[in-house]
């Protein structure tokens, strides 16, 4: 049997025979219209995924397929997806960022972590102390410790504008660098 990429055997998994997963390699993947630009396994992926929110699956359940001890079967609200998500902090700090909002938002929930570095839509989205600091202009928003020590090792990479409105949400001057923003 001929080498095929492992994101062509997981689209396969439910559908192709041996015979035909042989003789049609991988040009599956190629034929398919979400990878049509050829971004290779990112393209599986989301194939996958797409076809599994179609068919109203996932990755898991807490039934049939639940997730190891480390992580939580987490589910859109709509049920169109679920997949395991770490409880880890740091393995939820780099997983998080990739989920789609919708997704993210019931992950934060769910484990009860914030996704740092990623755009908060309220406070709903900030959790254990963190608060939603959003821009006038929608132009950004992230949850923020106003904790003295995070909140200075945080804001070095904030534009100006965001910390003005970082400091508006935090009842105290925080140092930032050389400067003190606060609202006057």
């Amino acid at each position: 049997m001929a080498k095929l990429p492992v994101a062509f055997l997981l689209l396969c998994f439910s559908g192709c025979t041996a015979g035909a997963a042989a003789s049609d390699g991988a040009s599956a993947l190629e034929r398919d219209d979400e990878c049509a630009a050829g971004s290779g396994a990112e393209c599986a992926l989301s194939a996958l995924q797409l076809r599994a929110a179609a068919a109203g699956e996932g990755q898991c359940d807490n039934t049939t397929k639940p997730c190891p001890a480390s992580s939580k079967c987490v589910s859109k609200l709509d049920g169109t997806w679920s997949q395991c998500v770490p409880t880890e902090y740091s393995e939820f700090r780099s997983e998080c960022v990739k989920y789609s909002s919708d997704f993210r938002l019931q992950a934060i929930k769910a484990v009860n972590l914030n996704c740092e570095n990623t755009k908060c839509e309220g406070p709903e989205w900030c959790v254990r102390g963190y608060l939603c600091a959003q821009q006038a202009d929608g132009g950004w928003s992230q949850c923020i410790s106003c904790n003295k020590k995070t909140f200075a090792a945080n804001c070095y990479s904030w534009k100006d504008s965001f910390k003005v409105v970082a400091q508006s949400v935090c009842p105290k001057n925080h140092k930032c660098g050389q400067s003190t923003w606060g609202v006057k």
